[in-house]
């Protein structure tokens, strides 16, 4: 029989595949944190819809489904096969403006092909406009389609999940390290502030990317009590860019159970767990509050 309070949360970074599972019984116990190593980049070939690597991924995905005996999935998702931007309030509020601001941006897709989220934001004059495509989505979808509930989150959600989960107070930027991309994400008072994401060629290009947003994000030169860093070669990412943060923040790695505020039976693990910490976030945290239109 399913267990439907057991939650799947699933990220992936370059050849590997990371899970965590949560338990039943205790929100921030994990009864399992674990990663499925392949051939080839897990990101491209979902992103590829390559039939013959999806089909790899979904027989890993089924059997943690069976295994953990869960219907409920939630999947980080690339920033880059995403659009975001800030908008005031005046334009959610109007269909008319709000449409039209979503044709400008997808430009050339059809509108039925064009799936909205609004999010909330720390000054509530304006709102965070979050847009997927049916083609953005195709690789995901027929690697989920054996569950019954499935979330894919973005980068700044895992924010959003661990101030539900750790209550920090204060203000928090979030870097989340991808191959070949940055997500940045700012909130004060457990409210998400700004975000955005930093594409790059070479990591060694992202002290100039990273000053080049920050002239047009203001809040990315704001004060931050805590940084939190993860993912792929998170301690590279702090080698480049700490000189360009706030001195009196503090920078956190999340590679440790004890950093992230949750307990599971395995005490040592055969891979860096701030890869696996999106994961472990999205399984174990409460919902946040999204409004989809």
């Amino acid at each position: 029989m399913q267990n439907k309070n057991v939650c799947l949360g699933l990220c992936f970074f370059e050849n590997q595949l990371f899970y965590a599972v949560s338990s039943p019984k205790q929100r921030t116990h994990l009864d399992r944190v674990g990663a499925v190593d392949f051939n080839f980049d897990v990101a491209e070939a979902i992103f590829s819809n390559n039939a013959h690597q999806l089909q790899q991924l979904r027989k890993a995905l089924d059997s943690l489904k069976e295994h953990y005996q869960t219907k409920q999935l939630r999947l980080l998702s690339y920033p880059t096969t995403e659009c975001w931007t800030i908008l005031p309030r005046l334009v959610y509020e109007n269909a008319k403006e709000r449409e039209a601001h979503i044709n400008i941006l997808m430009r050339g897709i059809e509108r039925n092909q064009v799936h909205p989220t609004w999010h909330r934001l720390s000054n509530e004059s304006y709102k965070l406009l979050q847009l997927r495509t049916d083609k953005s989505l195709e690789g995901t979808q027929a690697l989920t389609a054996d569950f019954s509930k499935v979330d894919f989150l973005s980068a700044f959600e895992v924010g959003d999940h661990w101030i539900a989960h750790a209550q920090p107070g204060g203000s928090l930027l979030t870097v989340c390290c991808f191959k070949g991309c940055i997500s940045v994400s700012s909130f004060i008072l457990g409210k998400l502030r700004g975000t955005t994401y930093i594409e790059f060629d070479h990591p060694e290009d992202l002290p100039y990317l990273w000053l080049q947003h920050a002239r047009e994000l203001s809040w990315m030169q704001g004060l931050h009590e805590q940084i939190q860093v993860y993912g792929h070669k998170a301690y590279h990412i702090i080698e480049l860019l700490q000189p360009y943060w706030d001195d009196a923040g503090t920078i956190t790695k999340m590679d440790s159970l004890k950093k992230i505020q949750v307990k599971a039976n395995e005490k040592t693990y055969n891979f860096d767990l701030e890869l696996a910490y999106p994961a472990i976030m999205l399984a174990c945290a409460p919902e946040t509050g999204i409004v989809t239109a």
